[in-house]
């Protein structure tokens, strides 16, 4: 089922890489990154040129995590755009090393406004959003270095055993909304991280003041992880990561770890192990445990039903670009009537997928409902054609007077029938207005 999914850090590397991965697979795609126009402007232009060139719902968004009104900007550009999002990837981050004293209490700063504060900017910014659906997935990215400890990386551990706290505890605060919160931990990997590692300025010399092993073993560390991530038989592929958080995004609510590690883990999936059997006794203790398990389906911030509902069209093509039928609504509001489609395809004339845009109005026996979004059609087996998408209200009359929302779209298409036919379902939510 197609979702909208937000990723922080997307210039490079995991970001990057998860952002095509899921855009290829149906899903639309905010692929966040700092001055797309500036900085970042070769990776933004490469990723625009892919989704034009591919027809994928794929979007850049400038978005610099270490700052409010950055992140405030982007979420009111997706959320008005697009609504709330299924995911929230917390992608971006940075990795200061060196003699840990040797960095000023400003670096110190910076590597956990980048890596921890960030994640806080971006949460806050999409959670009201996703709290008021009722459903949804904050992904963390952390790493191996959140649940151990090396010399050299103090500022790098902090930031991130800060990040793992952080999400165990918001996890346990989500649950009764309906939003989920998990980890996802890296082991050495191929991408920039560890070639654009940022040293400390140490401005009045301190490493110099220790002695000569620290700066050997220092030394003797970089060489020990370029041949571990030059070994072909060690996992370091970045698509091994990405893979993890492809099946993490399509896994059932309430089914998700806590933590997932990916690659080397230095023992770190043994601790993982020892500490889930001790968190869920620490949550038994404080009579926690059933607080701590996910709603499956949650009210909104403000009490009111989260107004689940499903729609099921059976249509047939009026002509080009139209399709008239039949519904069936269950759920928020029971239903059924007529429908009718206007579509305008943007893809090229035999392109597959062929995208479009659609305009749906629904006239059942408790009133009339307009539907606007998108779809994408694979047209590899024209009779059996999958087709996927997003909708969202856009007005609505009688018993839909008032009413916001918005899902995912389902189903199948028969181009080789005299009339093109399509049978539909789209899943989501109708709440009532503020």
């Amino acid at each position: 089922m197609s979702q909208t999914l937000v990723i922080t850090g997307c210039s490079s590397g995991f970001g990057r890489d998860l952002a095509q991965q899921l855009a290829r697979d149906g899903h639309r795609v905010a692929a966040t990154l700092r001055a797309p126009d500036g900085k970042n402007a070769e990776p933004a232009r490469a990723l625009r040129q892919l989704a034009e060139a591919e027809g994928l719902r794929l979007r850049v968004v400038d978005l610099d995590v270490t700052s409010d009104a950055s992140v405030d900007a982007a979420a009111r550009s997706v959320l008005d755009e697009w609504g709330a999002p299924d995911a929230v990837v917390n992608n971006a981050g940075q990795m200061f090393g060196g003699v840990t004293e040797a960095f000023t209490a400003g670096e110190f700063a910076r590597q956990l406004d980048v890596n921890v504060v960030g994640v806080h900017r971006v949460c806050r910014a999409f959670l009201p959003a996703m709290r008021e659906r009722g459903s949804g997935l904050v992904m963390n990215v952390s790493s191996t270095a959140g649940r151990c400890a090396l010399p050299f990386f103090g500022v790098y551990h902090a930031s991130k055993w800060a990040l793992e706290g952080y999400t165990a505890a918001l996890r346990l605060e989500l649950a009764q909304t309906g939003v989920d919160a998990v980890l996802v931990e890296p082991g050495p990997f191929t991408t920039n991280l560890f070639r654009g590692m940022t040293a400390p300025a140490d401005p009045d010399g301190r490493a110099a003041g220790y002695p000569p092993a620290v700066t050997g073993a220092f030394e003797a560390m970089g060489a020990d992880f370029q041949t571990m991530l030059q070994d072909p038989e060690t996992p370091t592929d970045p698509a091994l990561v990405v893979d993890a958080m492809a099946e993490l995004l399509a896994m059932p609510p309430g089914t998700r770890p806590l933590r997932t590690v990916v690659g080397m883990d230095f023992g770190v999936r043994d601790r993982n192990a020892d500490d889930a059997r001790h968190d869920a006794a620490l949550a038994d203790a404080f009579g926690l445990t059933e607080f701590a398990a996910l709603a499956a389906s949650a009210p909104g911030a403000n009490g009111r039903d989260d107004g689940r509902v499903t729609f099921e069209f059976d249509q047939s093509a009026t002509g080009p670009g139209t399709f008239a039928g039949t519904f069936k609504a269950s759920g928020a509001i029971s239903d059924t009537g007529t429908t009718e489609d206007a579509l305008d395809v943007s893809s090229a004339e035999g392109a597959n997928p062929m995208v479009a845009t659609f305009r749906r109005t629904v006239t059942g026996e408790n009133g009339t409902l307009v539907l606007v979004g998108d779809a994408t059609v694979d047209l590899a087996d024209p009779a059996k054609a999958p087709v996927s998408g997003t909708w969202r209200v856009e007005s609505g009359a009688g018993a839909y007077d008032g009413r916001a929302g918005s899902g995912a779209l389902s189903g199948t298409a028969d181009f080789t029938a005299d009339r093109p036919r399509a049978r539909l379902r789209y899943d989501g939510a109708l709440r009532a207005g503020a």
